[in-house]
């Protein structure tokens, strides 16, 4: 007898809250909205979203800033324009206090014209800077529409480029032809959603007509592309995603020996890779060993491109790891590899250089500690040597924003600073470590007033990620920090395994079969915050979104006991369905797949939307999402709160119908968000 596939809902009685826009459904989370804005919209409520939006609309807030040729580019929302304004000033305005800004395109005012919601979603320069390829989308959908832009004329050209509705990327190859991969009909879609093809377009011809350059295979996530135009290093590199973090990765450049040809990279699996001029650069997610050497798990390694394709392995290995020390990103300049490293979850910036004794590493001074600091070129894509000029970004909990240009010589110079959105008086960062079973040492930031002075257990946020190999580091609390923090409560930050914290093999110890260590390591964090004395059980409450959400329904489902209240944001919970909805079959990789009997063996140990039990003592939880997000399908948020709601527990819920999965499609939708969350706090584990 074959047993039941749990993956087919034939044994779901709120199989109906998937369907996105069914009459019943919408009629149930009306009535949920109308349930918890009586229960939450109270006058506390009002004073938060006004504060919230005060922060999200305030108009000397830094105008962050892309370089591309000449002008610097920025897309600003403020009261005045809610879905914002796309618009460009030149380095010397910036530098002044009020900018002189040429504003290309008013969302708000297309949305008008047109009639519809439509949110930018980035805009990606041509060639010679005069036209542009704007992708829009319907109230925050992963899903874009793409058309051309004159920008002399500030208008979209009328028998330019258009590309429908559709998950898409798209990239300029000249003045007149693009690359584009868009899932746009079943054929060109793999089963996780994504585009399967890469096609070249060429001006005039039908987008149907459009030539198929690579393709992958159904089953895989989707078909990635880079177009390199850097003069005398153009190609293009093409990505055959297996899942998502094994790739095949193809190169094609139009100089050298290897001129013309489209090679594969042998190269293991799971790799990060760049290669922006002569040399390639590797940072293995696993020991690779190659030629005579292994290059170890998060390493750097460097070798000339067209070597290493004529068949040479002698890497240098330029950034060694260490159990604290973590490479999160690179970037390549003229003056050298640019590394943003974390040094036990604290940001730290290093030039490597290469010189006639090897490559030296130099880390740059005067940076703040318990902060994250990162550098991105600024631009210089036109210029065959490597660009010149990065944008430094510095940010801590308690530090406002900052960023400061670096040409490679002398100081950083700043550029905009942040203003304060809450008061820092008595406000204190510390490090701590919670000890896991397995004695694994889990770092977790606390942030709060007077935390050296001891006082009576407070209400305490725990927030955590876990997945994916994302890294949670300090960031400015702009708004926490004026509703929750001034009030003197506290806030924990967790650095669980699963994240990127402490390089790829952090990330490994937590995904599919031991994705529950990650969530064991949340609980371990909050069971050190009770130990301590600055809070209880009672007064503890858990926040995350997304891969989040399951973490954070996993404390209900598992760890009851230990927390007061939980918000659950845009979370993953249906862990037997979750390959069938939306953009869920990409995430196999991270958790497993629930069609293979070995594998739901483990997957439902952390469904938390199975999980859930009558007689339990559960905590309330307040649970969100968004009808037009996309990528996690709000079927897990509904039904998981109608399950609990039969089940009689206490449970919360609200479902905006804008925003898309990160719900920031304009400040009122975030402020409304952010002020319910906090209204559930107060009432729950807080003074309310």
């Amino acid at each position: 007898m074959t047993a039941p596939n749990p993956a087919d809902g034939h044994n779901d009685p709120l199989l109906w809250l998937e369907e996105i826009e069914g009459d019943k459904a919408v009629a149930w989370v009306e009535a949920q909205n109308a349930r918890t804005d009586g229960f939450l919209c109270d006058d506390s409520y009002k004073r938060d979203f006004d504060a919230v939006m005060k922060i999200l609309d305030a108009d000397d807030r830094i105008p962050f800033v892309g370089k591309s040729g000449d002008y610097l580019y920025n897309f600003w929302k403020d009261a005045a324009h809610p879905r914002g304004l796309w618009r460009r000033t030149t380095l010397e305005s910036y530098k002044t206090d009020t900018p002189e800004w040429d504003v290309l395109l008013d969302i708000d005012a297309l949305n008008k014209a047109e009639g519809i919601s439509w949110a930018f979603a980035g805009a990606a320069r041509s060639p010679d800077k005069t036209r542009a390829l704007i992708s829009l989308s319907f109230n925050g959908t992963d899903a874009i529409e793409v058309r051309e832009f004159d920008i002399p004329s500030k208008s979209f050209v009328a028998d330019g480029f258009i590309i429908p509705k559709a998950k898409t990327q798209v990239s300029w190859v000249d003045q007149d032809t693009l690359l584009l991969g868009s899932a746009q009909t079943p054929e060109d879609s793999t089963e996780a959603g994504y585009t399967r093809t890469v096609r070249k377009w060429t001006r005039g011809m039908p987008l149907a007509a459009a030539e198929t350059v690579f393709e992958v295979e159904k089953q895989d996530v989707a078909a990635w592309f880079g177009v390199n135009r850097r003069p005398s290093h153009e190609g293009v590199m093409y990505w055959r995603a297996l899942d998502f973090t094994r790739s095949h990765i193809f190169v094609e450049r139009k100089h050298g020996p290897h001129a013309g040809k489209r090679l594969r990279l042998e190269l293991p699996e799971e790799i990060s890779v760049s290669a922006e001029a002569n040399d390639l650069l590797v940072s293995p997610k696993q020991d690779w060993t190659v030629g005579d050497q292994t290059i170890p798990t998060g390493a750097l390694a460097v070798i000339d491109l067209d070597r290493f394709l004529s068949g040479a392995r002698d890497f240098e290995i330029v950034f060694m790891p260490s159990p604290t020390r973590a490479l999160q990103s690179w970037a390549e300049t003229r003056h050298g590899i640019m590394l943003e490293i974390l040094d036990n979850v604290r940001g730290r910036l290093a030039l490597l250089q290469r010189s006639e004794a090897g490559w030296r590493e130099t880390t740059l001074p005067g940076l703040p500690d318990n902060a994250t600091i990162s550098a991105q070129n600024f631009g210089g894509e036109d210029d065959p040597d490597l660009g010149t000029d990065m944008l430094f970004t510095v940010t801590g909990f308690d530090r406002p924003t900052t960023t400061a240009l670096w040409t490679g010589q002398g100081a950083p110079e700043p550029l905009k600073s942040s203003p304060p959105n809450f008061d820092p008086e008595g406000i204190e960062v510390q490090q701590r470590h919670a000890v896991a079973t397995d004695g694994t040492r889990i770092p977790y930031f606390l942030i709060g007033k007077n935390l050296s002075a001891g006082a009576p257990p407070r209400p305490t946020i725990l927030y955590g990620y876990g997945g994916f190999e994302i890294s949670l580091t300090p960031a400015y609390m702009g708004i926490a920090g004026k509703l929750w923090l001034e009030q003197g409560h506290l806030y924990a930050i967790a650095n669980i395994r699963g994240g990127g914290e402490f390089g790829p093999a952090w990330h490994l110890a937590s995904r599919k079969i031991t994705k529950h260590v990650a969530h064991d390591d949340f609980a371990t964090v909050a069971r050190d915050l009770a130990a301590s004395g600055i809070t209880t059980a009672q007064k503890l409450a858990c926040h995350g979104g997304s891969n989040g959400g399951l973490l954070v329904g996993n404390m209900l489902t598992r760890y009851p006991e230990l927390f007061g209240a939980i918000w659950c944001s845009v979370p993953l919970l249906d862990m037997a369905r979750y390959t069938k909805l939306l953009a869920g079959a990409s995430w196999i990789a991270e958790y497993g797949d629930p069609e293979i009997p070995d594998e739901w063996v483990y997957l439902q140990k952390y469904s938390p939307y199975h999980l859930a039990a009558a007689g339990q003592n559960y905590p309330p939880i307040f649970i969100t999402t968004n009808r037009t997000d996309d990528r996690v399908h709000p079927g897990h948020a509904r039904k998981m709160a109608a399950k609990l709601e039969e089940l009689g527990y206490p449970v919360w819920f609200n479902e905006t119908v804008a925003g898309g999965h990160s719900g920031a499609v304009d400040n009122t939708k975030q402020a409304q968000s952010q002020a319910l969350g906090f209204a559930f706090l107060r009432r729950t584990i807080g003074t309310a």
